[in-house]
């Protein structure tokens, strides 16, 4: 007997996307800046955190694409539902943990929940019909069509609490629930009274693989060697600050401390050594440390140049640069900035829809015109953008002239 499409993405999903979650383990790991979690092995034995521009590039971009408020375009109708929907739930504070969940795993989820009464939902609450809920990356796996990488066949959401499992998986006509205790064994089915899977996958950067890239994905191994050589260098200073005294030309045992007089006064410490021969001597690194110092000031800086999101930084550092050159400087990131947007707002905006047809289920209206935008600020204030515009008509004049 032939298995259908859907059947086989559900089986897919008894596996574990083990390869993917601790990638966005160590992802977290490294945006927080506690990125080497034990002892390292070999040349990375004492490697440290010291540089992380991690932080910075995630944050840079969730707040930028997101904006202080976000704005929504339907018909009037449609509109005014959906902003009770976002009203509901929180959308405007939710939207910055749906970025960074992006930003840094590569990937973002959002569920459209339809609160109506089954037998999971027993009492939902009667003013909240319809909400969002932004999902951890890693609790969710979806499975999609071989043959179009949007249609997406069955959908796996898992995480666990406490000392049990909770496990879903959904297909556009089932929702299966799995058993607590044993997530292995099928508790029971339920009709998929929407379908539709109604979780949104949204791709931080799509190159059209399965699953999208953080916003870092670039900068890793440069990072681990800058901190590598950066480590070494602690160690070496860490010598110097607490130095270790090498003794020559004596036994051990000859050598003798003074620090209090003949008469019983407090004197400077003396050492005594019995052979004349003999002496003290610091241990220390013999190498070039400036250079040393100066070649990871040149790839930090590299790094800096390279990154859109870094870029800022170097702007703040030169406060005389024209309005022109800034521009310049932002160019990349501002080009960036619209192509997440569109990403993460063709999500929302899909969210949206099921989120209106949800509510024609439940008898909550009629939205014949589903169609709605999301609307964002300028990704630089107006008030900058105008001096840009000032400054590169007084950079033109300065040529011309």
């Amino acid at each position: 007997m032939e298995i259908s499409p859907v059947d086989l993405a559900v089986l897919s999903l008894r596996e574990t996307d083990y390869d993917r979650n601790a990638r966005y383990e160590r992802n977290w790991r490294y945006y927080k800046n506690c990125q080497y979690e034990g002892p390292q092995e070999g040349m990375y034995a004492s490697m440290r955190s010291i540089f992380n521009m991690v932080t910075k590039i995630v944050d840079v971009d969730a707040r930028f694409m997101m904006g202080e408020l976000l704005r929504l375009q339907a018909e009037p109708a449609a509109a005014q539902a959906l902003e009770a929907v976002w009203a509901d739930s929180d959308l405007q504070q939710e939207k910055y943990l749906l970025a960074r969940y992006g930003a840094c795993c590569g990937d973002a989820f959002i569920k459209v929940v339809d609160n109506r009464v089954w037998e999971l939902n027993p009492d939902p609450d009667p003013q909240v019909p319809v909400r969002y809920n932004v999902l951890p990356p890693d609790a969710v796996a979806p499975r999609y069509s071989a043959h179009d990488r949007k249609q997406m066949l069955a959908c796996k959401i898992e995480y666990v609490y406490g000392t049990l499992v909770y496990k879903e998986v959904i297909t556009p006509s089932e929702v299966l629930i799995y058993d607590q205790r044993d997530p292995e064994r099928l508790a029971a089915r339920y009709p998929n009274r929407a379908g539709f899977i109604p979780v949104i996958h949204m791709k931080n950067l799509d190159i059209g693989a399965e699953y999208g890239l953080c916003s870092f994905h670039n900068l890793l191994p440069t990072i681990d060697a800058l901190n590598e050589v950066a480590s070494f260098m602690v160690q070496i200073i860490k010598l110097y600050a607490d130095p270790v005294i090498v003794g020559r030309g004596m036994e051990r045992g000859q050598l003798k401390k003074q620090t209090v007089a003949a008469d019983g006064r407090p004197m400077a410490t003396v050492w005594w050594v019995p052979n004349p021969e003999g002496g003290f001597e610091m241990l220390e690194w013999r190498g070039n440390v400036p250079e040393v110092l100066a070649f990871l000031d040149r790839m930090e800086g590299a790094i800096r140049r390279y990154t859109p999101e870094l870029a800022l930084t170097m702007v703040n550092e030169h406060p005389t640069l024209s309005g022109y050159a800034i521009s310049l400087q932002l160019v990349e990131l501002v080009q960036k900035i619209k192509e997440l947007r569109g990403n993460y707002f063709e999500g929302l905006e899909r969210a949206n829809r099921m989120a209106l047809r949800l509510l024609e289920l439940q008898g909550k209206g009629q939205f014949p015109d589903k169609r709605n935008r999301i609307l964002a600020e300028p990704i630089l204030p107006v008030e900058e953008r105008e001096a840009l515009r000032a400054g590169a008509k007084a950079e033109a004049r300065s040529l011309q002239g």
